[in-house]
């Protein structure tokens, strides 16, 4: 749930750094997307929170200021989305890399334990789950604005539960199945806000980017 606080703290720095104004209908919009989540994801109770969720808040923080910091680069001028994903990924690694040895055990130690099952579960998550996600969040970006693409990325819950419905045979209680309502009404009713904003029609998609 913790994750998609984004959903709220886009909009903040896009005002911030757009000098713009949200109609207040969005951030009601925000609040039912953030209720469904958490009756979703904490219908068997909540916990106490812990470091993790420290890290958590702070993969929030990152990922609204990627989107908007993104969005802004982006404003009349062409990106290659592409090269930014390779630059990220880049950059991801080397941090992981040197972060890695804190725990004691470096990458090419985890490597050498690695089993064929692990390494193709690594490769799906990093071209699937990371390049092509970073890719086509880089590419979208461009064409709306930052404040629905967070809501429209803090709908991931959702088809996390759907897809451990219909693969896992996770139980969804009546709270989860409320949760789930509640996250599609927010994030329909906040894209519909967004569309009608006075500003939308600068937001049309940039012609002449690079590798799409």
């Amino acid at each position: 749930m913790i994750i998609s606080l984004t959903i709220v703290m886009t909009p903040l720095l896009e005002q911030l750094m757009r000098h713009t104004q949200l109609p207040p209908a969005f951030y009601g919009a925000t609040v039912i997307a953030v209720a469904g989540v958490g009756l979703l994801t904490q219908s068997s109770g909540f916990a106490t929170p812990n470091l993790g969720d420290l890290l958590i808040l702070l993969a929030a923080v990152a990922r609204a200021v990627h989107v908007t910091v993104i969005a802004r680069l982006s404003e009349n001028r062409a990106l290659d989305s592409a090269r930014i994903t390779l630059i990220q990924l880049c950059t991801g690694l080397s941090v992981f890399a040197v972060m890695s040895q804190i725990t004691g055990r470096g990458i090419g130690e985890v490597a050498a334990q690695m089993s064929g099952r692990s390494w193709l579960l690594i490769i799906y998550l990093a071209l699937v789950c990371t390049v092509f996600a970073f890719f086509i969040q880089i590419w979208a970006v461009r064409r709306t604005s930052p404040a629905r693409v967070s809501l429209l990325l803090g709908t991931e819950p959702l088809w996390a539960a759907v897809v451990g419905v219909l693969i896992a045979r996770d139980p969804l209680t009546a709270i989860g199945s409320s949760g789930a309502l509640l996250i599609l009404l927010g994030t329909n009713w906040g894209r519909i806000i967004d569309t009608r904003r006075p500003d939308a029609s600068s937001r049309s998609p940039i012609r002449g980017h690079k590798n799409e």
